[in-house]
């Protein structure tokens, strides 16, 4: 007569056993890997806020301390009217 195993012999639950931690450790992983995920989302993007910040004050302190640079008045502001074909941009000084 052959021998057959069921469920309740010891290898049965030292199967079921390492099931069970394999799962809670896969769970366990996963946490921490969105959690890991969460603090670098959290890192770029305040690394970009301060990147942000920084190119703020630089360009307040160029629009300080720049002045006229070396273009003429024409090449600073363009004006832009309606005609009866649409929209015409020329520099400011161009329009008489």
């Amino acid at each position: 007569m052959p021998l057959s195993l069921d469920s309740s012999g010891v290898g049965s639950l030292i199967a079921s056993l390492f099931k069970r931690v394999g799962i809670a450790l896969g769970r366990v992983g996963f946490g921490i890997f969105l959690a890991l995920a969460a603090l670098a989302a959290l890192l770029a993007t305040t690394v970009v806020g301060l990147m942000l910040a920084v190119a703020a004050v630089c360009i307040g302190f160029a629009a300080r301390l720049g002045g006229r640079g070396g273009r003429g008045d024409s090449a600073r502001a363009l004006e832009a009217r309606r005609t009866a074909d649409g929209w015409v941009v020329e520099p400011h000084s161009a329009r008489r």
